[in-house]
């Protein structure tokens, strides 16, 4: 039976709280969850129990997840053109795009434009898809697409529930696990995110870079501004449910909808999802942005066995799947011992070196307190 080492669990509250005495964060969580509960939820710095944060990327993985239902019965096929069931964004090539190359990052648009004069309604997405142009063939490479997919991903959900993409995330992903809604205007009303700041600046010491992540060609492109994402501090853009990067959540939340995913709380995923989306990797292509196989699933990140798994924000259990956000929020759950585990903090720190030597040891923490 897997338990929890109070000498472990107390290695991993210092390290995090090492960040906030040296200003890598102001605020954070840490939650670990087991058998279908929390077994282990802590706050840092500025943080109260009850805070929210802005997941980014880690959104990725729950709107995803909710087109799970329709690939198992049938209604939508992972080869199949997007356009049969979107027509509008067939326009200028992408009728080539497959619904498995938009879920695993191979649609080959990744920056493609829209913006909230459009996202905001079916048929303004619509009629921003019909304008996207690809960058390169769909399935000849991969590349982060850091927002325009899972606008698709949302507009498939509509298409195939008749519901707002919101609701059936919230419905299929979030409410089973016990969760008050993460995306939108009914995750605003929970209680506002934390506000994000940023610190530091990027290095200029290419040796240091190149040692962190192994060598030089492995440190990372960055595929969005920081800019960006500190817009997100903006309540209109909470509001706007960014299926792609607008979640708001506790650690102890995401840790419970992990456990969702492991434990398929009430039947609202499919029975054999965990095989389907998890345990066979769609997409191992190499990544463009930070030049290591993608491990790629329909659902997210899998760690995999390659030595690879930290450039994938993951911990070193091969099975262990989730999604990261930006500035190093990480999510993510381990069929192996049943655990799920989220660190959500409130700083964007400019030096990549900062975010992934925490991942690092924040992950290897976590599965060190694990005891058997």
């Amino acid at each position: 039976m897997t338990s929890l080492s109070p000498t472990g669990l107390q290695a991993l509250s210092r390290r995090i709280e090492l960040e906030v005495e040296r200003g890598h964060v102001g605020a954070a969580q840490v939650a670990i969850g087991f058998g279908g509960t929390v077994v282990h939820h802590e706050a840092f710095g500025a943080a109260a129990l009850d805070d929210r944060f802005i997941i980014f990327s880690a959104t990725k993985a729950l709107s995803a997840m909710a087109l799970l239902p329709h690939l198992a019965d049938g209604a939508i096929d992972l080869t199949a053109p997007v356009a049969r069931y979107v027509p509008e964004f067939g326009h200028h090539g992408k009728n080539e795009v497959s619904v498995l190359q938009l879920l695993t990052m191979q649609g080959g648009f990744p920056q493609a434009p829209i913006g909230p004069q459009r996202w905001g309604t079916s048929a303004g997405r619509r009629e921003q898809f019909a304008e996207w142009s690809l960058d390169w063939r769909p399935g000849s490479r991969t590349e982060y697409h850091p927002i325009s997919a899972h606008w698709v991903i949302a507009e498939l959900i509509e298409t195939l529930s008749g519901r707002s993409y919101v609701d059936v995330i919230h419905e299929r992903v979030v409410a089973p696990a016990g969760v008050a809604p993460i995306l939108g205007p009914a995750a605003l009303g929970v209680r506002g995110p934390r506000v994000v700041r940023s610190v530091g600046t990027y290095p200029d010491d290419a040796d240091s870079l190149a040692a962190t992540y192994g060598r030089a060609e492995l440190v990372p492109t960055p595929s969005v501004t920081p800019e960006a994402l500190l817009s997100m501090n903006d309540p209109r853009s909470q509001a706007a449910a960014i299926p792609a990067g607008g979640g708001m959540a506790t650690a102890a939340e995401m840790a419970m909808v992990y456990q969702h995913f492991l434990h398929n709380f009430g039947g609202a995923l499919p029975d054999d999802w965990l095989a389907d989306a998890v345990g066979t990797i769609r997409n191992n292509a190499i990544n463009v942005s930070d030049k290591v196989p993608a491990n790629r699933t329909i659902a997210g990140y899998v760690s995999g066995s390659d030595g690879f798994h930290l450039h994938r924000w993951m911990p070193d259990t091969p099975r262990a799947f989730g999604h990261a956000g930006a500035g190093g929020q990480l999510c993510w759950a381990d069929p192996a011992s049943g655990i799920s585990f989220s660190f959500l903090h409130d700083t964007l720190h400019q030096d990549p070196r900062v975010e992934f030597r925490r991942a690092a040891d924040l992950h290897g923490l976590v599965l060190d307190a694990l005891q058997h």
